[in-house]
């Protein structure tokens, strides 16, 4: 009986389609969370890699899965990773190489131990053959993606670099959903304050606190820099063109009247229109904060006693509370939710 290339069944769940034809079914190894990493082909996608994991989200008659980052579809299997398939293709030609090693071993007549004796008595003639090492196989190689979000409509539990807008199995817009996500990291942080304050004392938790703050400013300017772009970019603007704007920009969306001012002007929109008077101004007050805290080690300076007005006194330090900053948190995700509505009416939302 002749040996086939490829074992029926085996590691490889191979099934012979055709004359030198084989069907397999290689099982991908997941990672130590269970995720299994995914990557988009569509040649102007960046960053393209991301993860799922197996059996969330929609695990019966799924015909089209969605990239994350720019909603490319296309077959679930065909998110391959390029990693994968070198897994696949290593443990392919493994099994080719041990199928030929055997055909080899036949051909020659040779025994189990790999030798063929011929002649007898005073006249005899041993052949052996000594197999080389074989093909190694490495197991496919998993970024580390640590932002995980379960879609609120299919229940997927997926990983993305950064902030992505789209449910891989979906397809809808759960970009404020990524963004509540990354706000519950300071919430949590924020829950902690008073624990460290009595073990590492009243400095560390006010760092702690300080750190939420900017953590805060530097997700709404990310959020609004998102936002913009994706509408920008759904329009007449060229890629080219976007990215000129946001270098004339600057960091414009971490200042609240500039931001506001960039909105109503290139984007038609009032950024705070959704906020009442009294959390404007307590928004605001976070934001101008932030400055001696970022720049000045939280001493007040005559720049921020400039900007804000205050009565404070120059040299003292800036005070910020947990009250504060879970304001300024639900603030700006009042704005998220206005400007995210009010451009992407007609995007495929729950």
């Amino acid at each position: 009986m002749s040996r086939e290339l490829f074992r029926e069944g085996g590691e490889l769940n191979a099934t012979r389609v055709g004359p030198d034809q084989y069907e397999m079914k290689i099982a991908i190894p997941r990672d130590a969370d269970g995720r299994m990493g995914r990557e988009c082909h569509a040649t102007d996608c960046s960053p393209a890699y991301f993860k799922v994991t197996p059996g969330t989200g929609i695990v019966e008659g799924q015909v089209v899965a969605y990239c994350p980052y720019c909603r490319h579809q296309d077959e679930p299997n065909n998110f391959f990773s390029s990693d994968q398939l070198r897994y696949a293709k290593d443990l392919a030609i493994r099994e080719a190489s041990e199928a030929v090693t055997g055909m080899f071993k036949d051909a020659l007549g040779l025994d189990s131990s790999g030798r063929r004796k011929f002649g007898g008595g005073f006249v005899s003639v041993e052949m052996s053959f000594k197999e080389g090492q074989k093909p190694h196989v490495h197991r496919p190689f998993e970024e580390e993606v640590r932002r995980d979000v379960i879609c609120p409509n299919c229940g997927l539990d997926q990983s993305v670099y950064g902030l992505a807008t789209w449910c891989a199995d979906c397809g809808k817009d759960i970009f404020l959903t990524h963004v509540e996500a990354e706000v519950a990291v300071i919430r949590a942080m924020l829950s902690d304050v008073e624990r460290r304050r009595e073990q590492l004392g009243g400095r560390i938790a006010a760092r702690d606190i300080e750190n939420c703050l900017e953590d805060v400013v530097s997700i709404f300017e990310a959020v609004l820099r998102i936002l913009a772009r994706r509408h920008l970019l759904s329009g007449a603007m060229s890629t080219e063109e976007v990215d000129k704007f946001f270098k004339k920009a600057g960091n414009a969306f971490q200042n609240l009247k500039r931001a506001e001012e960039i909105f109503q002007q290139e984007l038609g929109i009032g950024l705070l229109g959704c906020l009442s008077e009294a959390e404007s101004m307590r928004l605001s007050s976070a934001f101008d904060k932030r400055h001696p805290i970022t720049h000045n080690l939280g001493i007040i300076d005559r720049k921020y006693l400039e900007r804000v007005r205050s009565a404070e006194d120059e040299g003292k330090e800036v005070l910020v509370s947990v009250d504060e900053v879970e304001a300024a948190i639900a603030a700006s995700l009042k704005v998220f939710g206005w400007v995210h509505s009010t451009l992407f009416r007609d995007a495929p939302n729950p």
